[in-house]
């Protein structure tokens, strides 16, 4: 996910209490990118849900370049990754699904690289 925003919708904001998480792996080498969003304060701390009875030493769940109250990483579960720029580049839309190829032609808007 990329340059999204991850909030209450706005006729839930004053009353929104839900525990919020980022994801949660539920096979092996499953894989979730975080990157250049907004995450606001509904987001618990630790990011991620483990799914019981399912490995983690395969999966990959990654946050980079996240901003507002719950992009905060540091008590984020053991498992998941704080990237850099550089890893992160191979979950642009062009690295990750070869964007360049096909999504102008859905029309929807979209960026294929780092914004």
């Amino acid at each position: 996910m990329q340059n999204c925003t991850i909030a209450a919708a706005p006729d839930l904001q004053p009353s929104f209490n839900v525990r919020t998480y980022l994801g949660r792996p539920w096979k092996d080498y499953s894989t979730t990118v975080v990157m250049q969003s907004f995450l606001d304060d509904l987001i618990v701390p630790r990011g991620w849900l483990e799914w019981p009875g399912h490995r983690l030493d395969n999966v990959y769940y990654a946050e980079y370049s996240n901003r507002g109250p719950g992009a905060n990483t540091s008590s984020r579960v053991k498992w998941s990754r704080k990237i850099n720029g550089t890893e992160a580049k191979s979950f642009t839309a062009r690295a990750f699904i070869e964007g360049e190829k096909w999504l102008a032609s859905t029309g929807i808007p979209h960026s294929l690289d780092f914004l």
